[in-house]
C-alpha cells in the first residue's frame, strides 16, 4: 500500500519532470570551425621535382595547407610572346633551379598559390628553398606572399632572384643575396623602374 501511495505521488512529479524537458527547446547546434583538407603534394604539380626537392616542397605544404604549388596552367596564355619553351627549351613559369646565393649548390625558386583563389584571378606566393651540403633544402623562405604572377614569371639572374608581374611588361622585383645578412633582400635601384614589393592581398 505504502509503495503504491508512493508511486502516486512520484508519478506526476516525473511527468512535470519529463514534459518540462520536452518544451524546453533544443540547444542550437554550433558547427566547429571549417578545417583545412588535406595538405597538397609535390606531385600533384606536374613537375619532374627531385627526390630531396619534392621532400622540402612537401613539408612546407605540410606548414601552409591553404596552399598548393602553381602549375604552368596557372598562368594566363599570352600569344603575343610566341614560343617560349622553343626560347628556353624547357619552360616553367613558375619553377626555377639555380645558384641564388652564389654558394656553389643548387637552390630553387617555387610560387604557390592561395587553394582559394579565383581560378581566374591566382594569388601566388614565392618561396626560395635553399640548397645544403647534403645535397637536401632548407626550409622554404617566403620571399613575396598573396601578389599577382598570372602573366609573370620567376627567374634567376647571377645571384639575383627575379620576380616579373607581367612578362610583357619590363618592370620586375629583384632580390640579391646579401652575405652580411645572410639572407635575400630587395635591390633598390631607381624609384620608377623599380617599384617596392607589393603588401600582401590578406
Amino acid at each position: 500500500m505504502r509503495n503504491r501511495l508512493a508511486l502516486l505521488v512520484l508519478a506526476p512529479l516525473l511527468c512535470a519532470a519529463g514534459c518540462r524537458q520536452r518544451e524546453t527547446p533544443a540547444a542550437a547546434s554550433v558547427d566547429p570551425a571549417p578545417t583545412p583538407g588535406a595538405p597538397a603534394r609535390a606531385a600533384d604539380s606536374g613537375y619532374a621535382f627531385r627526390p630531396k626537392e619534392r621532400s622540402a616542397v612537401d613539408a612546407f605544404l605540410r606548414k601552409h595547407v591553404d596552399l598548393r604549388v602553381a602549375e604552368d596552367e596557372d598562368r594566363r596564355p599570352n600569344e603575343d610572346e610566341g614560343d617560349l619553351d622553343g626560347l628556353y627549351g624547357v619552360y616553367h613559369p613558375y619553377f626555377v633551379r639555380g645558384d641564388a646565393n652564389d654558394d656553389g649548390m643548387l637552390d630553387f625558386v617555387l610560387a604557390f598559390v592561395r587553394r582559394d583563389s579565383d581560378a581566374n584571378n591566382p594569388w601566388f606566393t614565392v618561396v626560395l628553398f635553399t640548397g645544403r651540403a647534403d645535397g637536401g633544402f632548407d626550409p622554404g623562405v617566403v620571399l613575396e606572399r598573396d601578389v599577382s604572377l598570372a602573366d609573370g614569371d620567376l627567374s634567376l639572374d647571377r645571384d639575383a632572384i627575379v620576380v616579373t608581374p607581367d612578362t610583357a611588361d619590363e618592370a620586375a622585383r629583384r632580390y640579391r643575396w646579401d652575405p652580411e645578412r645572410h639572407r635575400h633582400v630587395y635591390v633598390h635601384d631607381t624609384p620608377e623602374d623599380n617599384p617596392p614589393p607589393p603588401a600582401a592581398q590578406t
